[in-house]
């Protein structure tokens, strides 16, 4: 059953109810003369007191909801969605093309004055750039025209391989212009620049989540940091990078009470592994912990983790997606505050990793380093005892005892 809202009894006013028929009001508007009922869900003829209607506002960039918004205000007596998205007869497909033919929205001529004279003086690429926050951010009206008008310098770049097709160019700078989008949580398609769906290779995926890993930002004083280590920690980062750079596997749990550098160690081993190229992956327990390390995503975040976790759950990654790739050529993975973490979701991770690798070796014969401290939290349990939250903590797990302890 359709539940009632505001507005679905607004359309069916707009059917039944005389009053309603002869004032052939806006939305906005019906505020004024009815009075809407929360338990009952249904509007009445206001008998007392004023009112000034109102509609919550939406930005632009929201998309269908904002142009619905739009029609609302302009729109009197709509009977139905239908109503509002009939133009002279012609039933349009989205509110946005309801909105363009009744001429409610002008062309910002600002955006293209923007794109114009960046084209006189910025590369292909800034171009690009520039082009995809303005359909994130400016809402242009027509946002084919704007990419019409400036396709060619947005593509020269692509033009000095000669062999290319126009076609093939043009593809290559919207899948770019897609990846820009993808970062601000757009799609291109949204826009509908060319009538074709843009679909971009799985092997362009990868290379651009691999290249976003290998393009963490490390800092002069991180590589230096190995040089500060103290003797405990110094024989844990050379056995560590022993293991790495040997490529033998390795499942190491880093232990150590809250302040005594467990961060320091782990940061001084990211720093080396990327500073040479390769992948590391620093993922922690909570969202605290992870933006502690550079580069940090939970480990829900990164390995798809269900947050609800039992024994038949596993980790939402496929074998040919980008991520399983990315995880394939991880150089080191970390796992901070692990002792916060239920026991199963170090065993799904497990589990995780021979699957990608095809093997039966722990943690798929990568190396892994885990760290936490159980002196601190462990696991929470609802309504749990203390004893309930120790057998969920990974020292109850039969991974504890194959892991080498520093």
């Amino acid at each position: 059953m359709i539940k009632k809202t505001m507005l679905t009894e607004f359309f069916s006013m707009n059917q039944t109810d005389e009053e309603a028929i002869e004032l052939n009001l806006l939305y906005k508007e019906f505020s004024e003369y009815f009075v809407w009922s929360s338990s009952d869900k249904f509007w009445a003829l206001r008998k007392q007191r004023s009112a000034i209607g109102r509609i919550v506002t939406c930005h632009p960039t929201e998309g269908e909801r904002y142009y619905l918004r739009l029609l609302l205000l302009h729109v009197r007596g709509p009977k139905s969605y239908n109503d509002l998205l009939t133009v002279n007869g012609e039933l349009c497909s989205i509110f946005r093309e309801s909105v363009e033919k009744r001429g409610l929205l002008h062309y910002d001529n600002s955006l293209i004055e923007c794109m114009s004279e960046a084209a006189s003086y910025q590369m292909s690429y800034s171009l690009r750039r520039l082009f995809a926050t303005l359909l994130v951010y400016c809402n242009p009206t027509n946002p084919r025209q704007l990419w019409e008008q400036f396709e060619e310098s947005m593509t020269e770049d692509y033009k000095v391989l000669q062999t290319n097709e126009r076609k093939e160019i043009r593809y290559q700078a919207l899948n770019h212009i897609n990846d820009i989008l993808h970062s601000m949580g757009h799609d291109v398609n949204e826009y509908e620049l060319i009538p074709e769906t843009i679909r971009p290779l799985t092997s362009a995926k990868k290379a651009k989540e691999v290249h976003f890993k290998k393009s963490i930002t490390v800092s002069e004083e991180d590589i230096l940091l190995h040089m500060r280590l103290n003797k405990k920690q110094l024989i844990a980062y050379n056995m560590i990078t022993d293991r790495i750079f040997s490529n033998k596997a390795g499942a190491f749990f880093v232990d150590g009470p809250g302040g005594t550098g467990k961060i320091f160690l782990y940061r001084a081993l990211l720093a080396t592994v990327r500073s040479m190229g390769y992948i590391a992956l620093a993922t922690a327990t909570s969202g605290v912990a992870a933006f502690i390390l550079p580069g940090g995503r939970t480990a829900h975040s990164r390995f798809k983790i269900s947050i609800d976790i039992d024994e038949h759950s596993s980790c939402n990654i496929s074998k040919q997606s980008a991520l399983a790739g990315l995880i394939r050529d991880a150089k080191l993975i970390v796992w901070d505050a692990v002792s916060m973490a239920n026991k199963r979701m170090v065993e799904v991770f497990d589990l995780l990793l021979k699957d990608l690798m095809t093997t039966n070796v722990l943690f798929g014969g990568k190396v892994v380093v885990l760290g936490g401290d159980f002196r601190q939290t462990l696991p929470v349990m609802r309504n749990g005892k203390k004893e309930d939250f120790i057998n969920e903590s990974l020292l109850y797990s039969r991974i504890w005892y194959e892991l080498e302890k520093l």
